[in-house]
């Protein structure tokens, strides 16, 4: 029985962070000011991708990937971001955290990104 109750231990919010997301949807109030090439472009190429040693990796809306550090806070409802040669975390708000999907808001533009484990 003891096997049985380890094996359906469930992941913790890094546990699930740990993937290459790719970007569905774009939502919220931060959205309403952009166009729908905009979105499209975004949900048709960016991927982010947030790795067991707290490395994060932005690709696809520059040529040059953006890279950095993440963090997850201890009751795993908000993700810090902080891009590689800034000091200062951005605070994402988890909405949704589970294997296949994920959903970020930014506290500071209400923007809703939606993505799905790649």
């Amino acid at each position: 029985m003891a096997l049985f109750f380890a094996g359906c231990k469930s992941k913790s919010a890094k546990e699930l962070l740990v993937n290459k997301w790719k970007l569905t949807e774009v939502t919220g109030e931060g959205a309403k000011e952009m166009s729908d090439i905009e979105k499209k472009k975004m949900t048709g190429t960016f991927v982010l991708e947030l790795t067991k040693d707290g490395k994060v990796s932005m690709t696809g809306m520059d040529e040059t990937p953006k890279t950095g550090t993440y963090t997850v806070s201890d009751y795993g409802k908000t993700l810090f971001l902080t891009r590689e040669g800034s000091e200062k975390a951005d605070p994402q708000d988890i909405n949704e955290l589970k294997a296949d999907k994920l959903m970020l808001i930014s506290p500071k533009d209400k923007l809703v990104l939606s993505f799905s484990a790649k």
